[in-house]
C-alpha cells in the first residue's frame, strides 16, 4: 500500500462528522498525483477564506453574504466551470482546481462549501441528480446554489424542471420529494467525486486509475453494488480471479438487481473454476 493509499485508508475509518472535507477531497487527489503536498494547497484555501473574509460583512444577511461571496469567487478570481474539457481528471483534483481555477459542479462546490465555512455560512453539499448544488441555510429560506454556473440561487420551479429534463415531466418535483435536497454527508461527497473518476479513467482505458478509484470508493462505503460489480469484472480482465471472486460474490450478497446477479453468478462459476494464479 502507497503513503496515500494509506492516508486515505485512515481518513476513511473516521466517522463522518469528524472527516475534514477539504482534507478528505485532497487525499483523493494524492491518490493520483504521487508527491502532492496537501498542506499547500490548505494554505491557499485558508488564504483565500481570508481574503473573502474582508468583502463579506458580518453584520449581512445571508442573501448580501452570499452575493459578495459570489462576486469574489466568480467575478474577482474567476472560479468557473470547466466546459471545455468537462472530463479532464485535473476537475476533480482540488488542488489543480484551486490553481486553475476550473472545475465541475462537485469541486466546485467542495471549495465553495470548505470557504463559506471559515466565514461562518451554513453551507452545504445536495447529491442533486444530475448535477452537484450547494445549499446554504436550512428550512424554508435556504438557498440552493448552481457554483458550476457562477452560484446562481435556483428558485423551486428552476429545480422541478432540472428534474423533469432528466426523469420527464411530472416524474419529480421537490415539494413531493424534498429528500432530493437534503445535505449529502462527507462519504457520499468522496464517493460521487470518485464516480466521476471512475467514469473518466474507464472511458480512457486507464484500468489502474480505475482500480485506484474503485478502491477508495469501496474504502468509504465497502457494499456499493456498482463499485463492486465493476472492480470485479476489472480484476477478471486484469487476471486476478481471486479479487474478483471476492468482489463478485460479494455483489450477489448486496444488490437488489436479478438480472445483474443472474450474470455476475455464471461469471462466478467459471472464475471458480479457473485454478489460482499467483502474481
Amino acid at each position: 500500500m502507497t503513503e496515500a493509499q494509506q492516508r486515505f485508508s485512515q481518513l476513511a475509518q473516521q466517522p463522518d462528522d469528524s472527516i475534514d472535507l477539504a482534507t478528505a477531497a485532497l487525499a483523493v487527489s494524492g491518490l493520483f498525483q504521487p508527491g502532492l503536498a496537501p498542506s499547500e494547497t490548505l494554505q491557499s484555501l485558508e488564504a483565500l477564506a481570508a481574503r473573502a473574509a474582508t468583502q463579506v460583512a458580518p453584520e449581512a444577511d445571508l442573501f448580501d453574504k452570499v452575493r459578495a461571496l459570489n462576486g469574489f469567487l466568480f467575478d474577482e478570481l474567476r472560479f468557473t466551470g470547466n466546459q471545455d474539457d468537462f472530463y479532464d481528471p485535473r476537475n476533480s483534483f482540488l488542488d489543480q482546481v484551486l490553481e486553475r481555477r476550473l472545475g465541475i459542479p462537485i469541486s466546485l462546490s467542495v471549495i465553495y462549501i470548505e470557504i463559506a465555512a471559515r466565514l461562518g455560512l451554513p453551507a452545504y453539499g445536495v447529491g442533486f441528480p444530475g448535477h452537484f448544488l450547494v445549499r446554504i441555510g436550512r428550512g424554508d429560506t435556504a438557498l440552493m446554489l448552481d457554483v458550476y454556473a457562477g452560484g446562481v440561487a435556483l428558485p423551486e420551479d428552476e429545480l422541478d424542471q432540472r428534474l423533469a429534463d432528466l426523469y420527464g415531466r411530472g416524474t419529480l418535483n421537490i415539494r413531493s420529494h424534498p429528500a432530493l435536497l437534503r445535505p449529502a454527508t462527507k462519504r457520499e461527497i468522496l464517493v460521487r467525486m470518485l464516480r466521476n473518476l471512475i467514469g473518466i479513467y474507464r472511458d480512457r482505458g486507464e484500468h489502474i486509475n480505475q482500480l485506484s478509484a474503485l478502491t477508495a470508493a469501496l474504502t468509504l462505503a465497502p457494499d456499493l453494488p456498482g463499485e463492486l460489480r465493476e472492480r470485479g469484472l476489472l480484476y477478471r480482465d486484469l487476471d486476478y480471479a481471486p479479487a474478483a471472486l471476492g468482489d463478485l460474490r460479494r455483489f450477489v450478497e448486496v444488490s437488489d438487481d436479478a438480472e445483474q446477479i443472474a450474470a455476475v453468478t455464471q461469471i462466478i462459476d467459471q472464475l471458480g473454476g479457473q485454478p489460482m494464479r499467483l502474481h
